[in-house]
């Protein structure tokens, strides 16, 4: 994880000699890095719509067979065969994880105590959290946005699974709890990370069926 923690302020250190501002130097490894990992993000959503057209398949087939055990397994071999789903989901998440973690350290082992940014004036030090709270509130609204799309209109069509709303609270309040606490810098990160994750979603929506 150092090993990659360390690349990452490296590159930072790239991006800041290039503009001379570290809160947009994040801004561009954060960019960066999303944009290297949208592959396989959109393979994951991919898998994700296909097992639930599979899981729908496969409940249609349990209520019409269901006086025909034999039946009912033949058919459902036949599913899982056509509509084979691969671990791309789960390799996925395993890729990203090192690498969100070690984008995290490797922010904040680069910052110095002096840092600022054009991107948050209101911000005496990229080390220190935003007392203004400007910064995790917005991140907080970014990171439940998506869970949100299944409630709006413009999406019904879509058929997607809602969040409940119990679930989308106690989200909020774990995570209202870490970025209200974070550095600034690494605040920023996150913002910017979720709101690539909302257009991410907003796009693939409107490419699928």
């Amino acid at each position: 994880m150092n090993v990659i923690a360390d690349f990452i302020g490296q590159i930072v250190q790239v991006f800041y000699g290039l503009t001379g501002d570290y809160g947009i130097a994040i801004v561009m490894i954060t960019l960066s890095i999303k944009l290297l990992l949208l592959p396989l993000n959109i393979k994951q959503r991919t898998q994700l719509e296909k097992q639930k057209e599979v899981s729908q398949k496969v409940a249609e087939i349990q209520q019409k067979y269901a006086n025909n055990q034999n039946r009912m397994n033949e058919e459902l071999q036949k599913v899982y065969a056509e509509n084979g789903i691969g671990s791309m989901g789960c390799l996925s998440t395993l890729i990203q994880m090192p690498i969100m973690i070690g984008l995290y350290h490797g922010i904040r082992n680069v910052i110095t105590e002096d840092a600022t940014s054009v991107l948050l004036p209101w911000v005496s030090s990229l080390l220190l959290s935003d007392t203004a709270c400007i910064l995790p509130i917005a991140t907080l609204i970014l990171q439940i946005v998506p869970m949100l799309f299944s409630y709006m209109p413009c999406f019904k069509e879509k058929q997607m699974q809602k969040t409940p709303m119990g679930t989308i609270i106690m989200i909020l309040v774990m995570n209202g709890m870490f970025v209200f606490m974070i550095p600034s810098g690494v605040g920023l990160y996150y913002l910017v990370s979720s709101l690539f994750t909302v257009v991410e979603q907003v796009i693939f929506l409107a490419f699928t069926h």
